[in-house]
């Protein structure tokens, strides 16, 4: 791909890319330079110009990228697809269980770098880019409280919230800032063994919330 004289390379838009994303997961978009950015990236300053026509389009770039798990509507369509399972004990236990399976998936996703998470999360927290963040509503909130309005006939909303709250926030934290419960330190790498103990107590709290939760 040619932009002018100047050839884009895939490696680079990658390398800036990365770059924003990395800086944008710890500053808002606005505190962060150009410059900041080709600097990290170790490519030159006007980088951005050529390979993305410039920072709002890179910006723009980080957002899609970090949102492509997240605007498919998984957990609606398949509420959708099993709503028989509505219809017995085992079902429903069986719906908040893969839907908590599908929130993990994406989360985790093997391409799924560090810095991607903590940018969302960031967005959410600070309410950065309503209209963006939005689509956590969509894929999260509005079909994780149908449920549990379905399996409680609790039509209260914040109720709801609360519920899918415990269910997102211990999950969101880890894939956001890996850390190493041995040393307390932040690392590279998520301990997916200990995410997976995660993800299977929030599932076991989730469904005692709701009623499901096998008495032994």
């Amino acid at each position: 791909m040619t932009r002018g004289h100047y050839k884009v390379s895939e490696e680079t838009r990658r390398r800036l890319l990365a770059a924003a994303g990395e800086l944008f997961a710890c500053h808002s978009p606005d505190a962060v330079t150009v410059r900041d950015i080709t600097a990290r990236a170790g490519t030159k300053p006007n980088a951005v110009s050529y390979h993305f026509g410039g920072k709002k389009a890179l910006t723009d770039a980080v957002w899609d990228y970090c949102l492509r798990r997240w605007s498919d509507n998984r957990p609606a369509r398949y509420c959708r697809e099993n709503e028989h399972l509505f219809s017995t004990r085992d079902g429903k236990r069986q719906i908040v269980t893969d839907l908590i399976d599908i929130y993990y998936e994406n989360l985790y996703a093997d391409d799924q770098p560090l810095w991607a998470n903590l940018f969302l999360l960031r967005a959410l927290i600070t309410a950065q880019d309503p209209e963006r963040t939005r689509v956590f509503n969509t894929f999260i909130f509005d079909p994780f409280c149908d449920v549990f309005r379905r399996i409680t006939g609790n039509d209260d909303r914040m109720t709801a919230l609360c519920w899918v709250l415990n269910i997102i926030t211990p999950g969101s934290y880890m894939s956001a800032s890996a850390t190493d419960f041995d040393t307390f330190e932040t690392t590279e790498k998520i301990d997916y063994a200990f995410c997976r103990r995660l993800q299977a107590m929030v599932t076991r709290n989730a469904l005692f919330s709701v009623g499901l939760l096998e008495e032994h």
